[in-house]
């Protein structure tokens, strides 16, 4: 059963995505290509087919029953005369006890589950993008630095290379330089593994290449948004799926409860007799009901109530936990920002490597420091990203819990 519901789900969903391929058009803008993302999104598309699905159910809930048309025809001689009857009813099932509103209740709890996912999805989807967005800026960044690196390297054993002879120091500083050429060219191949990495994911995700949203990326943020304390409530879509379960949970119970009282069968008669060529016509009403001799509906009733407890006790503890999670992600927050606002800035790392460089070439400082500079430069701009990466992850977490996307601003 499991895989057919798949099998129908991919079915429905193949000319879907296929038509989202198409559907992001020009990007003009950062802001574009977030959209693009979020809609695009495999989960986004699959939770608003489920969205679409569940409304579709609260209509079908409000059904009526269809009425009942029954007919029962017999015929024979007696002493030689021909004799028949025949009686024709019409039933109208009538659901006692709420059982409809019951049953939409269910649907519509479903419907806001349904809703609530579709909005989990597209801050996940959105947050992702941007996420991979700021990770791009901050390797291309990371190339270029590593690239000058192995540049200045290059440049250096050249100088070396050009000498006739060398003293042993002057040999060891070329041999310590092609090392740290060596370490570099390293490095750049994993940082080009990465950004191939992130190409194939924007190439699903938006369908283009990372050279055509090189325009589009995001600076690195300068200012960060001040974080209250204080959560927000109820306002995330996990929480708000949590509230959906137990109202739906809690529309069972009544639907079982509502399954207590019978489903009569109602409506107009009439019966023909025909004796000796003579033909007599009666009119009336039929009636029935089932009699709750064997069962009152407890099984289920109990079963429901449960579900109810199960719900709530779910609620209460995803509340504890996006509380307790949002108190840590706050933390982490409030120590990268202030970590963040104390280092150097990429424009200061920059200059002062600048500077190091133009008075090694000057002879001031030893080619030891030279590369140890370089070194403490890639490494300070690696963690600068790692902790930057970190601090906006928190800070879509936080959003997520609070109930609102993050923006690329």
């Amino acid at each position: 059963m499991c895989k057919k519901v798949t099998l129908f789900l991919g079915v429905l969903l193949a000319p879907l995505l296929a038509e989202a391929s198409n559907s992001c058009g020009k990007l003009t803008s950062t802001k574009d290509v977030l959209l693009c993302a979020e809609e695009r999104a495999p989960e986004v598309q699959r939770a608003l087919l489920e969205s679409e699905q569940a409304k579709a159910r609260i209509g079908g809930a409000a059904q009526w029953v269809n009425p009942e048309v029954s007919v029962d025809s017999v015929s024979g001689t007696v002493g030689g005369e021909k004799q028949g009857e025949t009686e024709i009813g019409l039933g109208i099932p009538i659901e006692l006890g709420g059982k409809i509103s019951s049953r939409k209740a269910v649907a519509e709890g479903g419907a806001s589950l349904a809703d609530a996912r579709l909005t989990n999805a597209r801050f996940k989807a959105r947050s992702e993008a941007l996420l991979k967005l700021h990770r791009l800026r901050q390797l291309l960044h990371e190339q270029e630095v590593i690239e000058e690196s192995i540049s200045t390297f290059s440049k250096l054993i050249s100088q070396y290379q050009q000498r006739r002879g060398l003293s042993p120091e002057q040999a060891i500083s070329a041999s310590v330089f092609r090392m740290a050429k060596s370490e570099y060219d390293l490095k750049k191949a994993e940082t080009q593994d990465e950004l191939a990495n992130l190409g194939s994911y924007f190439k699903v995700a938006i369908g283009t290449s990372v050279d055509q949203i090189k325009t589009f990326l995001p600076s690195s943020p300068k200012t960060w948004p001040k974080i209250s304390d204080s959560p927000s409530r109820g306002a995330s879509p996990a929480f708000k799926a949590a509230q959906a379960e137990l109202k739906v949970a809690e529309a069972e119970l009544d639907l079982a409860k509502s399954e207590t009282w019978p489903t009569i069968t109602v409506g107009p008669s009439m019966k023909i007799e025909r004796a000796g060529g003579a033909s007599n016509q009666f009119y009336g009403f039929n009636l029935s009901l089932p009699l709750p001799l064997f069962s009152l509906n407890g099984g289920n009733k109990a079963a429901a109530s449960a579900g109810v407890k199960i719900f709530e006790a779910s609620k209460n503890v995803a509340l504890l936990s996006e509380e307790s999670a949002r108190e840590e992600l706050l933390r982490i927050y409030q120590q990268s920002t202030a970590v963040l606002a104390t280092t150097l800035s990429h424009q200061e790392i920059e200059k002062k490597h600048t500077d190091v460089e133009r008075m090694f070439l000057r002879g001031i400082v030893p080619s030891s420091l030279v590369i140890e500079a370089h070194r403490t430069f890639v490494e300070l701009e690696k963690s600068r990203n790692e902790r930057e990466i970190k601090t906006l992850s928190a800070l879509a977490d936080i959003y997520a819990i609070d109930g609102k996307a993050l923006e690329m601003n």
